[in-house]
């Protein structure tokens, strides 16, 4: 096997690796073979993913499986729906066909979600630096992806968006860097600081209202093999025309609101446990309160002054 980007691939490879199953990407410490038809998915795939690695070659051994295609013939010419299918029995609700790379964003967070069994998973976002990692931690309409994206704005590297992946070995966290996912309001916002260019079309209509994608870094792709210890543990709350504050949080709460996150925490065990309390070592975790971005990155941007490289 070799790892190409999937640019170099031309278009028809592209697509006959689909229709056979056989794309194998490669995304930090995970492989997917990914397999659709759907040429919506397609094109959304080789634009957002241009710069990944494709393992190129004979059939290789990957870690998830995933097919977005039409729930049955149906579906695929008469409504015209679409489903993401990790391989295993998952009650999904057919999404309408035009909002295909929504489903296959879905699917790869189900995929990690549910069928990784090495690392401990939380939900969140992460970034770093050369001073350690910042986990920003998912509270529904905290602002959590509109950070993530301001930050790499900022310098940060973009380890996850939707995951902290921890290694149960290391307790260092891992990369696995995909679009950011923006929905609403924070769509226009991103496309502000980061450039039009770098915002996906906005898929509408969906369980969620508007969303978009942020696209993947290449200089992020690059630096995916490097782990990042954690430093800061973020707790964003949006409320609009807040007033910005900071409120310094017990690490065991931390500690649980984290724990509550996770899909797989109570599979592992023991480990995740270890490999969590250790991460939390030194580490000091704040709930942040704002009314937009400018105020959270200048919350973010003292608080992690203040942290020791």
């Amino acid at each position: 096997m070799k790892n190409v980007a999937l640019s170099d691939l031309p278009p028809e490879t592209v697509k006959r690796l689909l229709s056979e199953g056989r794309l194998y990407l490669h995304l930090g410490p995970y492989v997917t073979a990914l397999s659709t038809k759907d040429a919506g998915v397609r094109e959304f795939l080789t634009d957002m993913y241009q710069d990944c690695s494709i393992l190129v070659g004979e059939e290789a051994l990957v870690d998830f499986s995933l097919e977005v295609r039409a729930p049955n013939l149906v579906r695929r010419y008469i409504r015209r729906q679409i489903v993401a299918d990790p391989g295993f029995y998952f009650p999904a609700v057919p999404l309408p066909v035009k909002l295909g790379p929504l489903c296959l964003e879905m699917g790869m967070n189900l995929c990690v979600a549910l069928q990784s069994f090495r690392q401990a998973i939380f939900h969140a976002g992460v970034v770093s630096d050369q001073k350690g990692g910042i986990v920003i931690a998912a509270r529904s309409g905290g602002g959590k992806s509109t950070l993530t994206a301001a930050l790499m704005e900022e310098g940060f590297r973009l380890l996850s968006d939707e995951f902290a992946i921890l290694c149960a070995e290391t307790s260092f966290l891992l990369a696995y860097p995909r679009p950011v996912s923006l929905k609403n309001q924070s769509i226009d916002v991103v496309r502000v600081f980061a450039g039009a260019d770098q915002v996906s079309d906005r898929l509408t209509g969906t369980p969620k209202g508007d969303i978009a994608y942020r696209r993947l870094r290449k200089s992020d792709l690059e630096t995916a093999n490097l782990p990042a210890k954690a430093k800061l543990i973020l707790f964003p709350r949006f409320q609009a025309e807040a007033a910005p504050a900071v409120e310094k949080m017990d690490i065991a709460d931390a500690a649980m609101q984290l724990i509550a996150s996770s899909p797989n925490y109570q599979v592992i065990g023991e480990p995740a446990f270890h490999a969590l309390m250790q991460m939390l070592d030194g580490v000091e975790a704040y709930e942040i309160t704002y009314g937009n971005t400018e105020d959270s990155l200048m919350l973010v941007k003292d608080l992690w002054e203040a942290v020791d490289g």
